[in-house]
């Protein structure tokens, strides 16, 4: 007999993707007491906690909770594939999706619509998030894919580049840099530099600056892109970014001038990852096989 149901299993995946029972009841649609049920039968039925309720921090993963994430996809996956082994049948499924925070509008939208529009039947959930948050969601397992910057990662994440950003210089329109066709590192570094202040990023763009033996002195922390570009906008200093807006503006309407590097800096590779807690889903493995149809992801690593 089996003392478990899918149900059960859905609504844990769900509490593990969204952090809380709260969280995991309204994404799921149904009341926050039907979610701790089947969570308090599961680890009855299992003899052991799954997660850890923290009062300011929601539910975290135990290591028994963690065993169980990749099993439960596993076995989800496996129920719906008997459903869509009848040809009359469309993909159906979960899917979740982490993506770099200042990454994700200019890839994401496209992409889900797109690969929606193929296949309606499949739910995605989709987590925005900062680049370490990011990784840490993948190999705990709790998205399958994740939409962001190449950094950070080791030979166990399977990978595929989408595409290769080089960071350029955004600074005011008025300012004298503005009017060169190309701007040096050494120049930028003599302004007051504007970061955002999430660890992989900063640290990513310093680093261009301390590969040339430049040390800028001046520094203003923002907490995201669109805060930054409207602070190049007014003039308060310069930046740098590898993602690159349609539109040359702040949110308020002020044009930015976006100029190259004098110097050589190596692209920056905006990569699919995947899990590597678990075997790709049907529905991982169907999202892979879009973007290869749409041309995108011809390279592989890991």
């Amino acid at each position: 007999m089996i003392a478990f149901s899918f149900r059960q299993l859905e609504y844990f995946i769900a509490t593990a993707e969204h952090g809380s029972i709260s969280a995991a009841a309204r994404a799921r649609h149904v009341s926050q007491p039907s979610v701790s049920l089947a969570i308090a039968q599961l680890e009855q039925t299992l003899g052991e906690p799954l997660f850890r309720r923290q009062v300011s921090r929601g539910s975290t993963l135990t290591p028994a909770g963690q065993r169980l994430l990749s099993r439960a996809r596993d076995i989800l996956a496996l129920a719906t594939g008997i459903t869509d082994e009848n040809p009359a049948a469309g993909l159906s499924g979960q899917l979740s999706l982490a993506c770099f925070q200042d990454l994700g509008p200019y890839y994401v939208p496209r992409l889900l619509a797109g690969f929606s529009a193929k296949h309606p039947d499949v739910s995605i959930t989709l987590f925005e998030a900062d680049l370490a948050t990011v990784l840490r969601s993948l190999n705990a397992g709790k998205a399958e894919l994740a939409l962001t910057y190449d950094l950070g990662f080791d030979a166990r994440i399977p990978r595929r580049t989408l595409a290769e950003l080089r960071p350029y210089a955004l600074l005011p329109l008025a300012h004298p840099l503005a009017a060169q066709p190309q701007v040096s590192l050494a120049q930028l570094a003599q302004e007051r530099l504007i970061l955002e202040d999430i660890a992989q990023t900063r640290e990513y763009f310093l680093s261009l600056f301390w590969a040339h033996d430049l040390h800028p002195q001046r520094h203003q922390y923002t907490k995201s892109f669109e805060m930054q570009r409207g602070l190049v906008a007014h003039g308060y200093g310069v930046a740098l970014s590898c993602t690159r807006p349609a539109g040359d503006h702040s949110y308020d309407g002020l044009p930015i001038a976006c100029r190259p590097l004098q110097e050589a800096v190596a692209a920056q590779r905006v990569v699919l990852a995947s899990s590597p807690a678990m075997r790709p889903s049907p529905v991982a493995q169907a999202f892979v096989q879009w973007l290869r149809e749409q041309g995108h992801g011809t390279q592989a690593e890991g």
